[in-house]
């Protein structure tokens, strides 16, 4: 994509078709399956807090997402087999070409498969933090348990706890809500009252909308929240940096740095 841009948008690698068809197929499964790991992560993490006494099952979590990976290579396979892909100058790569109907259920789940998890992220947010708010106002009592921690520190753990949530939940929502507004407005857009093609319409007639909201939308913004994902685990989550720690190759660029 950057050869391209720097190309003045011209093909350069994607003029290959297994590079074309690749880079879509591939990228499409990896930005929804990057979405679904936030889902169960957080869906995980609110039942763990709502009911403390209920153990998430790992094995249950590692099913769930076998499920979904199978799902996302049943689709491609159905639909990437009937789709036709071409070099798109507008947006820098390579897109469906939208043979009808394929294409519009093709879109349909590709909006859901980004809507949905966003949708229930939020609300699991909403109930996680809730629910720590309530145990810390439970924890200042004999019946809330905590054996061995102290009211304040069992305080701190979980403002650290919302906190992190806090972080997570808006960097995940500030990073993915412009795409899906931007396929929401493409989608009213397309099903404007027009003869041929609706496209670019009242709003994509705006040359920012045109040439880069895509970029910015479809691939940067989901770009930029995968890598902030490892970043708010290392700092946030003491278990991770350890575990980041114990990884012999981060230990040989440790030492290397401390030399």
């Amino acid at each position: 994509m950057i050869a391209s841009l720097i190309a003045d948008r011209q093909p350069a690698l994607f003029s290959l078709k297994i590079v074309c068809v690749g880079w879509r197929l591939v990228f499409k499964s990896l930005q929804r399956f990057s979405v679904f790991l936030v889902l169960l992560l957080s869906i995980s993490r609110t039942v763990s807090l709502v009911q403390p006494l209920s153990k998430v099952k790992r094995t249950g979590a590692l099913r769930t997402m076998y499920v979904y990976i199978g799902y996302i290579i049943l689709e491609t396979a159905i639909f990437g087999s009937l789709e036709g892909y071409s070099y798109d100058r507008t947006g820098g790569y390579c897109y469906e070409n939208g043979h009808r109907p394929t294409s519009e259920v093709a879109n349909a789940l590709y909006v859901i498969t980004l809507g949905v998890p966003a949708i229930v992220t939020f609300v699991s947010f909403i109930l996680s933090t809730l629910a720590i708010r309530r145990s810390m106002k439970c924890s200042r009592t004999l019946s809330c348990g905590g054996i061995g921690l102290g009211p304040r520190v069992r305080d701190s753990i979980k403002k650290q706890a919302t906190n992190t949530i806090m972080i997570f939940t808006f960097t995940y929502i500030i990073c993915n809500l412009p795409h899906f507004v931007n396929m929401i407005v493409w989608i009213i857009t397309m099903s404007l009252d027009c003869v041929g093609s609706c496209y670019p319409g009242p709003i994509y007639i705006n040359p920012f909308m045109y040439w880069f909201s895509w970029n910015i939308s479809e691939v940067l913004s989901v770009i930029v929240n995968m890598a902030c994902n490892p970043l708010i685990y290392y700092f946030r989550i003491s278990q991770y940096r350890q575990w980041v720690g114990e990884i012999k190759f981060w230990k040989k660029i440790s030492r290397f740095l401390h030399y």
